[in-house]
């Protein structure tokens, strides 16, 4: 729920207001229903729950292709939680694959130096992880106190975790080297507010 709530947050934070099927369907474009499970459902519950606790608030919508009655604008307490998710989402070294992919989407709406330090934040779980897997991965038989054949298994978590932190070492060096626009860049930076708009 995590990462539709923060891919909520930013489709209405970059739209300034959007109804709920605007939403959908940017983040349809963006292919979220493949890569964070993004489901027309999930975009609607989260829309009504971040209008619940005021974190988005209802207004009327507007405009000639407008489709639904009502559309969303963010609030403080909206900018806040888009925020604190986006940097959890960026520093996450666990398993939930839809928080990062969604993190990496909006990550230029942080400045730059800011997203690096939540990469490298990442890297040093990552590697603790690894570390981990590693010691129990040597453990001799005797010691092991588990079946055989879930041996593998350890090894896979080693090998996944080492791909997660080359992975996140080569975003570093992408972000270091200059590529991408991010919020410090310039208000044409992917992910932040229409001018004018509030930004956290």
């Amino acid at each position: 729920m995590s990462a539709t709530r923060l891919l909520v947050l930013g489709v209405v934070r970059i739209s300034g207001r959007a109804h709920g099927y605007r939403v959908g369907r940017e983040l349809m474009d963006w292919g979220a229903s493949e890569w964070a499970n993004v489901k027309w459902g999930s975009i609607y519950h989260a829309l009504r729950k971040l209008t619940a606790e005021g974190r988005l608030r209802e207004v009327e919508a507007e405009g000639d292709d407008v489709v639904e009655r009502v559309s969303y604008e963010i609030t403080g307490e909206g900018e806040a939680e888009f925020h604190r998710l986006l940097r959890k989402a960026l520093s996450h070294a666990g398993d939930d694959h839809a928080l990062l992919c969604a993190g990496v989407t909006l990550m230029t709406a942080l400045p730059r130096a800011e997203v690096v330090e939540l990469l490298r934040s990442r890297i040093a779980d990552l590697e603790k992880s690894s570390a981990q897997a590693l010691e129990i991965g040597r453990l001799s038989t005797e010691e092991w106190n588990k079946p055989e054949h879930v041996r593998p298994l350890f090894t896979l978590w080693e090998l996944t975790v080492g791909a997660a932190v080359e992975w996140t070492r080569r975003l570093i060096r992408e972000l270091e080297e200059g590529r991408y626009t991010m919020a410090d860049d310039g208000p044409q930076a992917f992910g932040l507010p229409p001018a004018g708009a509030p930004r956290g």
